[in-house]
């Protein structure tokens, strides 16, 4: 008993000793502490202003009257290493701009480069003096006097601005007015790959608009340099989403104008007819005829050549419900036939559209042959669908005489719809007929018939149930 009692109070006494060390370890911290604050308070209490309001227009007027300007360049640097290293951000940067401003109206554009890069290099220089370095000197590169010194300034600016988070803003605007001028140059493909290396999509700092309007000019330049991958990809960093504010309309016209261009180039018809839906919500598109018009046509003829299924056919009825529809009678007639379960005649078709179509931009130039094909594809898919609903064997001459081809045609589209989900048929080369109508198991024909007939007699007995309520109000009334 002893010794554990020894050895209790020896626990307890080292316990203790740990309990001291980290208190005074404790102490020690906060001592510390409080002694930065002290640096920081006593640092963030110094006022620079008096002495920046003497400065600056005395050394102005040392460089730009008495053309000292090494010496006033020196005096003001001096004024700007006290700031500097007393941490004030404010007085830094005024400093700074005014070393700039001095420059400028001397015209030294060396002098500006060379001072940018020596400011922004400075011993513990403050970010804020930095953002403030490269706004100001952005202000000058449109009074440059010449292309050269413009570009100089802007890839001085760019080389100081990489890699630092807090000027990525200023960095991106940097580049895109680089792109423009590559673009003017006639260097699509530089101009894209300048463009590419800026993912503007994760910047906080940026405003949505100018956020959206720098994305939609990336996407550009892709289509533009013909990388139709990248800018699939890239256009994907917008949603639909993003255009729900009334103030980014333009931009989202120019979006879906830009997603034209690059489905237009994998024929894909019903996203076309998709986007210029999109355009057609628009308010300020709504509102001008000039505008819905021609959109609604497009909408319509990408419509009427898109393939058949139950997308298209949804599209079809929400289009048909559209009132403005009906002030564009021809193409209101022209998805009516597509909606209608009866053949359409490819012969009447072609004699009233087809003078039409060759003034819409879908069928313009080499379009012209693959489009109008295509929209013959559509129209015997329709006709056969049509005859699936209301046949289930037809020989093959008949099919052939319905649809206006030759049997072999007549053959290959069949073929080609079974293979693509859109149609269950069986076609007998031997006794020459196609069976639209998969032949069914006994087993399920009784289920069927069994079934049908459980239902005739719940509706007869309802009636019964009816009739017979019906004369007992009548017998009660009398």
């Amino acid at each position: 008993m002893a010794e554990k009692s020894e050895k209790m109070d020896e626990d307890k006494k080292e316990e203790e000793k740990k309990d001291e060390k980290q208190s005074k370890l404790m102490q020690a911290v906060s001592a510390n502490k409080a002694k930065e604050d002290m640096m920081v308070s006593s640092k963030k209490k110094e006022d620079f202003t008096p002495l920046l309001d003497a400065a600056i227009p005395q050394n102005r007027d040392l460089a730009l009257k008495e053309g000292k300007k090494a010496e006033a360049l020196e005096n003001l640097l001096g004024v700007e290493k006290q700031t500097r290293l007393a941490s004030d951000a404010f007085a830094t940067g005024r400093v700074a701009k005014e070393i700039l401003k001095i420059l400028f109206e001397c015209g030294d554009w060396e002098g500006i480069n060379s001072h940018v890069v020596l400011l922004s290099k400075r011993r513990q220089q403050l970010k804020q003096v930095l953002v403030d370095i490269v706004q100001e000197a952005m202000t000058y590169m449109d009074k440059a006097p010449t292309h050269d010194q413009k570009m100089e300034l802007l890839q001085t600016l760019r080389a100081v601005s990489e890699g630092k988070i807090h000027v990525e803003l200023e960095r991106a605007r940097l580049t895109r007015q680089l792109a423009k001028i590559r673009e003017g140059e006639g260097k699509i493909q530089e101009a894209a790959e300048l463009m590419q290396e800026v993912q503007v999509e994760t910047y906080g700092s940026m405003e949505k608009e100018e956020k959206v309007d720098y994305i939609l000019e990336q996407i550009r330049l892709c289509l533009d340099n013909g990388d139709l991958i990248r800018g699939t990809i890239v256009s994907k960093k917008i949603t639909p989403k993003s255009f729900k504010d009334d103030q980014l309309q333009e931009l989202k016209i120019r979006y879906y104008k830009l997603l034209v261009r690059i489905h237009n180039q994998k024929d894909d018809y019903l996203e076309l007819a998709n986007a210029y839906y999109a355009m057609l919500q628009t308010p300020i598109v709504q509102e001008d005829a000039a505008q819905w018009m021609p959109i609604m046509k497009s909408v319509i003829v990408y419509l009427v050549l898109s393939k058949h299924d139950n997308h298209q056919k949804d599209f079809v009825e929400r289009m048909l419900l559209d009132k403005k529809l009906d002030q564009l009678k021809p193409y209101k007639v022209l998805v009516t036939y597509f909606k209608t379960m009866e053949l359409v005649r490819w012969s009447a078709l072609k004699s009233l559209y087809e003078q039409e179509l060759k003034q819409h931009p879908a069928f313009e130039g080499e379009l012209f042959e693959k489009r109008w094909k295509d929209l013959h594809s559509r129209v015997v898919e329709h006709n056969v669908l049509v005859m699936a609903t209301y046949y289930t064997n037809i020989r093959m001459a008949r099919l052939a005489q319905l649809l206006e081809l030759s049997p072999e045609e007549t053959e290959k589209a069949v073929s080609d719809m079974v293979v693509a989900g859109s149609l269950w048929c069986r076609i007998d080369r031997l006794d020459g007929t196609a069976t639209f109508r998969q032949a069914q198991d006994p087993t399920d024909i009784l289920n069927g018939w069994s079934s049908n007939i459980a239902e005739l007699l719940v509706k007869v007995e309802k009636t019964c149930h009816l009739i017979h309520k019906e004369k007992m109000i009548q017998g009660s009334e009398k």
